[in-house]
């Protein structure tokens, strides 16, 4: 069997993808433990990187798991959030895939010119600072993704199954102690590491003069805070802190991004 690469991805209200998705963590921790598994833009930016062709399909939130088990795909671990989750793939042999590390992986056999350098110590790195600001900054964002992003069956699905995992609303999750600058002071140490990889090879990518799928993590997660900042709230402290680097660097990512549907 062959046939076009066919990514399945949550559309936001306009049709567009938005998200770092999704979450992962045993039932009933705190927030603070809750884990952002992968970088689900950086799915899409992989596909877009390497010039693959490739048609989107769009699947709301509570369409996943029945959508995804009539493929066959294996669910995600015990104790995930959700037993499927975007993004998945259908590879050109028919072949399916969820997660956006597996997906790289099969992506850079499949073309491996130009590669995503995905045995980089720096993808690790990366992923785990964006993991750290989630982390910290998810009691500000989590709030505005219903609110401004979804369509009304994603927002009321993604309302309802995180006010059951976090045990509280996300209106009150936006109104609480951990939001707000406790947030920011939280997710200072990470803005200062983030800045110092950025700047350790003089970019204007993370290894220097070559991008790789580290780029494209940091580049989902920017896009992402830059899809629900309230005039740029989301994306100024970090401004604040590493001058334009941050800027600079989504300047360079950005072409791999523009096709996000």
């Amino acid at each position: 069997m062959s046939g076009p690469i066919i990514l399945y991805d949550l559309p936001s209200r306009t049709g567009t993808c938005w998200s770092l998705n999704p979450w992962k963590s045993p039932p009933h921790q705190p927030l603070h433990n809750t884990i952002v598994r992968t970088n689900a833009r950086a799915a899409r930016a992989a596909l877009n990187f390497k010039v693959l062709p490739y048609n989107t399909q769009w699947t709301e939130y509570p369409d996943l798991e029945p959508k995804f088990k009539s493929f066959s795909i294996p669910p995600n671990p015990a104790g995930s959030l959700a037993a499927y989750s975007s993004p998945a793939v259908r590879m050109p042999d028919g072949t399916y895939i969820m997660d956006s590390r597996a997906i790289a992986d099969a992506l850079e056999k499949l073309q491996p010119e130009p590669s995503l350098h995905l045995d980089s110590q720096y993808v690790e790195k990366v992923q785990e600072l964006v993991l750290e600001l989630w982390d910290a900054l998810r009691p500000i964002a989590m709030p505005r993704i219903p609110t401004t992003v979804l369509p009304p069956a994603s927002a009321e699905y993604f309302e309802r199954t995180r006010a059951v995992r976090f045990g509280m609303t996300l209106t009150e999750l936006g109104q609480s102690d951990q939001a707000g600058s406790q947030a920011w002071e939280n997710a200072q140490q990470g803005i200062v590491a983030m800045k110092a990889v950025l700047e350790e090879h003089k970019g204007p990518f993370v290894l220097g003069k070559e991008a790789s799928y580290a780029d494209l993590i940091w580049g989902g997660f920017w896009h992402m805070m830059s899809r629900v900042s309230r005039d740029g709230d989301l994306t100024k402290c970090f401004s604040e802190q590493g001058g334009d680097v941050f800027d600079r660097h989504f300047d360079a990512c950005k072409q791999w991004y523009e096709k996000d549907k």
